[in-house]
């Protein structure tokens, strides 16, 4: 990964030479477009920021960062990256043991054209399901809205299939956690600043802004692999710290290991100012329940296993 001049080694915007994915290209034209390109465009098919509004609203709200996981478009975040209309309260209620969106709210990623179209764009894919893990929490106080507990701010989405037949750009999972000394990677819409909007007689108007990817690195310093038993650190469930700079809007971000080959968890939560940051353990989540009303038994692992949704099977020595 490449550092745009004048940035830390350690913090940095991606950038990078022009690039092939694969050495036999599609020929769905619509699908190779999506695999060739600089590396920081390669990257944001991959990695991606999570973004709301609602009907009427004058910006876009850019809320945090997530990564795509299969070719059919799941997708992972932090849980608390989901809660996020429901916490800020502009588009979500609780309807028993379930958050509900509200009918007129955007809530989901972008993902940037090929200039090689010929334009400058992204498609916008909302989230039509999501997963998170954990319990509610009633305030016996009236003035104070119920709370979600979570049991891991690992979070699954899922987003709609790529038009045109072609497939989405998954990130390679690892059931591997981290260990202390190991490098860790995050890649995260950092300084992603909320977007404009306009409205004129065509409709909703999306002004110019910057979509940089920013690539954060640091060292793992302790792993939590009893945390949601023993409460040890304040992130959710199982956990790493490591030493890296972190801003808000990298919530949600992979953070890869393996030397950058593999993720190893999500974001969670950092310090402003200081290089600390925490991260949720992807490997344990890997196992949770993907349940719909009539489908059981599902998780992330049997998602991988099957070879359905196109998640990749990465195997090999420190992976």
């Amino acid at each position: 990964m490449t550092p745009k001049p004048g940035f830390d080694a350690n913090y940095f915007i991606l950038e990078g030479d022009i690039e092939l994915m694969t050495s036999t290209p599609s020929q769905n034209i619509h699908e190779a477009f999506a695999s060739f390109g600089r590396t920081d465009f390669l990257m944001k098919q991959s990695v991606v920021p999570v973004v709301a509004w609602g009907e009427g609203d004058d910006f876009i709200r850019c809320i945090g960062t997530a990564s795509i996981i299969s070719c059919t478009g799941y997708v992972m975040t932090a849980a608390h990256i989901l809660m996020d209309p429901f916490d800020s309260g502009y588009g979500a209620t609780r309807q028993g043991n379930q958050m509900v969106l509200a009918d007129k709210l955007n809530f989901g990623v972008f993902v940037p054209y090929n200039p090689a179209y010929g334009s400058r764009g992204f498609r916008y894919f909302g989230f039509h399901k999501f997963w998170l893990w954990g319990q509610w929490k009633e305030s016996p106080l009236i003035y104070e809205r119920d709370r979600f507990e979570y049991l891991t701010d690992i979070a699954i989405c899922k987003i709609g299939e790529m038009p045109y037949g072609a497939a989405h750009q998954p990130l390679n999972l690892s059931l591997n956690p981290f260990v202390p000394g190991e490098a860790a990677y995050a890649l995260g819409y950092a300084e992603m600043g909320d977007i404009p909007l306009d409205y004129g007689k065509d409709g909703m108007i999306i002004k110019d802004f910057q979509m940089d990817l920013f690539v954060s690195v640091g060292e793992v310093m302790r792993v939590f692999p009893e945390n949601h038993l023993q409460k040890d650190v304040p992130t959710p469930g199982p956990s790493f710290d490591f030493n890296a700079k972190i801003p808000g809007k990298m919530s949600g971000a992979p953070i890869f290991g393996g030397q950058g080959a593999v993720i190893r968890g999500a974001v969670s939560r950092s310090f402003s100012g200081e290089r600390h940051a925490f991260g949720a353990m992807l490997g344990p989540a890997m196992h949770l329940p993907l349940d719909e009303p009539q489908i059981t038994g599902r998780t992330l692992r049997t998602l991988v296993e099957t070879g359905n949704e196109g998640m990749a099977r990465v195997q090999g020595a420190g992976l």
